[in-house]
């Protein structure tokens, strides 16, 4: 399975909102530069994000962005599907499978690995990423 660079960078960027959490709004050249961000790219990313009251746009001389919630209450899987729609791994995992073998030996494989993926990353917070040290992983 891969993300789209859309979900990637979605988690970049909120994270740097939650490194912030609590300051204030960061604008949109403060996130991108930080994380190395296309500013046009990183607009539609938190455009969808903001849709999914994950983040707040705050207008004004010093505004910018801040997190909805606090980073402990916002999931990765959440980010991920706002920017990408429902997690499937594959066709058969779709909300309205693309596969009609019912008789499919690797459905079940499939299924389990569709649920340990959905399990992980909701299980992972915007805070427990800034506790494990993911936010600071070096720039690529």
């Amino acid at each position: 399975m891969r993300l789209a660079p859309a979900a990637e960078f979605a988690v970049r960027g909120v994270l740097v909102l939650a490194e912030r959490y609590g300051t204030g709004p960061v604008n949109l050249d403060t996130v991108c530069s930080s994380r190395e961000l296309s500013k046009q790219y990183m607009t539609k990313i938190f455009s969808s994000l903001a849709k999914f009251d994950l983040i707040t746009p705050v207008r004004g001389k010093h505004g910018g962005y801040v997190l909805a919630r606090p980073p402990k209450a916002i999931s990765l899987l959440e980010v991920v599907e706002a920017v990408e729609g429902p997690l499937a791994v594959n066709f058969c995992q779709h909300n309205s499978p693309q596969c009609e073998r019912v008789d499919c030996l690797v459905r079940p494989v499939w299924t389990r690995i569709q649920a340990f993926i959905r399990k992980e990353l909701s299980s992972m917070t915007l805070a427990d990423c800034l506790t494990c040290g993911v936010a600071k992983v070096s720039k690529r």
